[in-house]
């Protein structure tokens, strides 16, 4: 009975010291660069740390109104390597659409 609680104890020890497909931590920032009567132009920068190489995840930058419907999208298929990643971009939505924008939602789905 001992061996068996100790074996136990052993292996929740080893799972919570080594998280086996631990998710890569992202942060993103969004920058208004200009503001047109029609268009409005920003900037995304997004930093990732990965624990683990991945060859291809597909990171999603979705802005939402306030009933939570997404109103745009900006989506990029991106390679990490372990550590720290950096990646960033332009983009362009309409100013109705802007003005709209409530809340960001970034998401990150590495599938390879």
């Amino acid at each position: 009975m001992r061996r068996q609680i100790a074996a136990c104890l052993f292996l929740v020890f080893l799972f919570s010291a080594f998280p086996l497909g631990a998710e890569p931590k992202v942060n993103c920032e969004v920058t208004l660069i200009s503001k047109h009567a029609l268009l409005v132009n920003f900037s995304w920068r997004v930093t990732v740390y990965a624990d683990k190489g991945w060859d291809g995840c597909d990171l999603k930058i979705s802005f939402r109104d306030k009933a939570g419907k997404e109103i745009h999208l900006v989506q990029e298929v991106i390679k990490l390597k372990v550590g720290n990643n950096e990646y960033s971009g332009n983009d362009i939505c309409d100013a109705e659409t802007w003005k709209l924008i409530e809340k960001r939602i970034t998401t990150l789905d590495c599938l390879f």
